[in-house]
C-alpha cells in the first residue's frame, strides 16, 4: 500500500510541470510591399473579438530590428508594424489583437489579431487589416492579409500575401 501512495505522489509532482504552457518569445514583422491591393471587403467591426491586447509587461525588445532596417531600405517596403512579446502557449491558445494609429470609429489605420496555439508545432492565425479612411472618418477600403500555418519553435517564417507580408518567429 506504501508503495501505491509513493507512485500516486510522484505522479502528482510530475504531472504539473507536464501540463503547464511553454513560454515563447515571439517577434513579427508586419510590412507592406508595391503597391496598396485592398480587398474586397472592409475591416469588420467586431475584428477584435475573442482577442486581448499585448500587455506591456509582456512586451520584449525586438530583435529583428536588423532586418526591419533592410526591409525599410528596399525600394517599395515599408514596415507597419514591428513588435516583440514573451507569451506562454498552451494547447488552449492565445489570440493577441494589435492596433496602431488614431482610431476612427471602430477601426485603426493598422489592425489584426494574431492567434498562437501550442500543438505538434506552433499554429498560428494571422489576421491583419491596413484600413484607409475618407476625409471625415469613414472606413473607405482595407488591404487584408490572414494566413493559417504551423511554425516550428526557432523558426523564421516568411507568409507573402498580396501586396502585404509577414515575418515572424517563435522561440522557447
Amino acid at each position: 500500500m506504501s508503495s501505491l501512495r509513493c507512485l500516486a505522489l510522484l505522479a502528482m509532482l510530475v504531472a504539473p510541470p507536464a501540463l503547464a504552457d511553454t513560454l515563447y518569445r515571439v517577434e513579427l514583422l508586419l510590412f507592406r510591399h508595391g503597391a496598396p491591393l485592398e480587398a474586397s471587403q472592409r475591416a469588420p467591426y467586431d475584428w477584435m473579438r475573442d482577442a486581448l491586447p499585448l500587455a506591456a509587461a509582456n512586451e520584449r525588445a525586438p530583435t529583428l530590428g536588423e532586418v526591419a532596417a533592410r526591409l525599410e531600405a528596399s525600394d517599395g517596403y515599408r514596415v507597419l508594424l514591428h513588435q516583440a512579446w514573451q507569451q506562454p502557449l498552451g494547447e488552449r491558445g492565445v489570440r493577441l489583437a494589435f492596433s496602431q494609429g488614431e482610431p476612427h470609429f471602430e477601426h485603426f489605420p493598422l489592425q489584426g489579431a494574431l492567434g498562437l496555439r501550442q500543438g505538434r508545432w506552433l499554429e498560428v492565425d494571422a489576421r491583419f487589416w491596413v484600413n484607409r479612411f475618407g476625409e471625415y472618418g469613414q472606413l473607405l477600403g482595407s488591404q487584408y492579409l490572414r494566413q493559417t500555418f504551423q511554425l516550428r519553435p526557432g523558426e523564421l517564417r516568411y507568409i507573402d500575401h498580396d501586396s502585404l507580408g509577414l515575418l515572424i518567429k517563435a522561440s522557447r
